[in-house]
């Protein structure tokens, strides 16, 4: 006789697809049986029902899976599609950002080999580049006493 632990385990396993023949044809004997535990009445049942082939397909069955997974199918492709377009776009902006950059960098880098910039001396007689420098000098002292001069009429005028 088997023991209803026993009937339990195989059951777990027969539902999770785990089961040997061997084990399927116990409880298969032990439903057939007039032995049962009264709580695996229901299992009776269940398991009865599993094993019959009496259950009828209702009509139309098979053409709606096929519907179905069909459906499931371009959704995946779908989905599957629309993320490469989305990496797809990643991977151009980058591209696209480091041709950018690689383009700067190279005129900037051509530019500085064609006209390297050398100072020169504005002047190359000394006494010229005095004279410049005391005429500007001048110059920078007449507006400065100017605003000076200007400062000093405004507080004057409100000293009186």
């Amino acid at each position: 006789m088997v023991k209803t632990e026993d009937i339990k385990r195989l059951l777990d396993q027969y539902y999770d697809g785990m089961t040997t023949e061997e084990e399927e044809n116990t409880l298969r004997t032990y439903f057939n049986g007039n032995d049962i535990d009264t709580s695996l009445t229901e299992e009776r049942i269940f398991f009865t029902a599993l094993q019959s082939s009496e259950c009828p397909t209702p009509a139309g069955m098979e053409e709606r899976l096929s519907r179905q997974i069909s459906q499931w199918n371009t959704l995946e492709v779908t989905t599957c599609r629309a993320t490469m377009h989305i990496n797809l776009r990643w991977i151009v902006g980058i591209a696209a950002t480091l041709l950018l950059l690689f383009t700067a960098g190279a005129i900037v880098c051509q530019n500085e080999r064609i006209s390297p910039q050398t100072e020169q001396d504005t002047y190359t007689n000394t006494t010229d580049a005095y004279a410049e420098t005391s005429r500007a000098l001048m110059k920078f002292s007449k507006s400065l006493n100017k605003g000076i001069d200007a400062t000093e009429n405004i507080t004057n005028k409100t000293r009186d």
